[in-house]
């Protein structure tokens, strides 16, 4: 192939910018002022220290062992807190619930718990996993019921649970029930049973911030019957009922 002068001169910029690369990478000096003199900056005011060159910061790849096992340990530990929703959603009117703005402090919930969240890594991993779309139905994993267990257990309670019921699933029944039994039976807490949703079983478009986002949710029905297939009574304290999966509630 022939090249013309504006090829060769296009060619030669180019195996430049290749050079510079390489350059960047290997290079001694501040990587700011690099860069800069690379762009043809005038007004270079010398290294930045913030570079590693500069901050003389070197990682390498090989992680030791005691720092693999700090992050193994880290990445197995169950729990994160869900925070309480301080507004009430949009669009409670159109259901017949006169309620806007602010949640009063009388009436806010408490912090919630979750064994994890489905970005992080760890349990993450595993409960995407278990809740992605094709996943069918089944029950609770063992090391997941062991890591709900000890979420409870370093719960802090002000007051103690004294007993479980479910929501009744339309997606994922099977699940939640095995959790609120093997919930209820670990932590001796009696079980009672399943509240079965009425609403369709269709889930829609999400909405943002809205009440129909909130409520028309296979797992939180805005209506349902009667626990049932339970095996005791409430108690006279507070219930734990567990979910699939919670909404973000960061507003």
């Amino acid at each position: 192939m022939i090249r013309t002068g504006y090829h060769a001169r296009v060619a030669a910029a180019r195996e430049a910018e290749q050079r510079s690369m390489i350059e960047y990478e290997t290079t001694g000096e501040c990587r700011m002022t690099f860069l800069r003199r690379q762009l043809d900056d005038p007004h270079i005011a010398g290294p930045c220290g913030r570079c590693d060159n500069c901050a003389g910061a070197r990682f390498t790849a090989t992680v030791s062992a005691t720092d693999a096992e700090a992050a193994r340990t880290a990445l197995a530990k169950p729990g994160v807190e869900i925070a309480a929703r301080k507004l009430w959603p949009t669009g409670m009117a159109a259901l017949g619930v006169p309620l806007t703005g602010k949640i009063p402090a009388a009436e806010s919930a408490g912090t919630g718990r979750a064994l994890g969240r489905l970005t992080d890594l760890g349990w993450g991993t595993r409960l995407r996993e278990l809740l992605a779309d094709g996943t069918p139905d089944q029950p609770l994993p063992e090391p997941m019921l062991d890591g709900i267990v000890k979420v409870l257990a370093n719960w802090g309670w002000e007051q103690r649970p004294t007993a479980v019921v479910s929501i009744g699933s339309h997606t994922r029944p099977g699940l939640i029930a095995d959790a609120a039994r093997g919930i209820a039976t670990i932590r001796r807490l009696n079980h009672l049973g399943a509240v079965e949703p009425t609403f369709p079983e269709q889930r829609q478009a999400p909405r943002g911030n809205s009440a129909q986002d909130d409520l028309p949710h296979p797992d939180v029905p805005h209506a349902g019957r009667g626990a049932r297939g339970g095996d005791g009574a409430a108690g006279g304290g507070p219930l734990l009922r567990p979910v699939s999966i919670s909404p973000s509630t960061t507003c």
